[in-house]
């Protein structure tokens, strides 16, 4: 089992959870969407790249263009 952190997006469109974690050298992130109709189990999206915190960036800026924040 690996160690990493779990993010988690509250959005109008379904709860994402994203898992960062490096394995072999390489980091990680594998994110989920929990909302009804998506299929559970199976990630929406995996990224990878050099480090966590560009991995972490990278997916930030995904879960924003995919999943905006409401307007306040």
């Amino acid at each position: 089992m690996k160690t990493g952190k779990l993010l988690k997006f509250h959005r109008p469109g379904g709860d994402i959870q994203a898992y960062v974690y490096e394995d072999s050298g390489v980091a990680r992130a594998n994110l989920y969407l929990l909302a009804p109709g998506s299929r559970p189990g199976e990630p929406l999206r995996r990224i990878s790249g050099a480090s966590v915190a560009e991995v972490e960036e990278e997916l930030r800026a995904w879960v924003d263009r995919h999943f905006p924040r409401p307007a306040e």
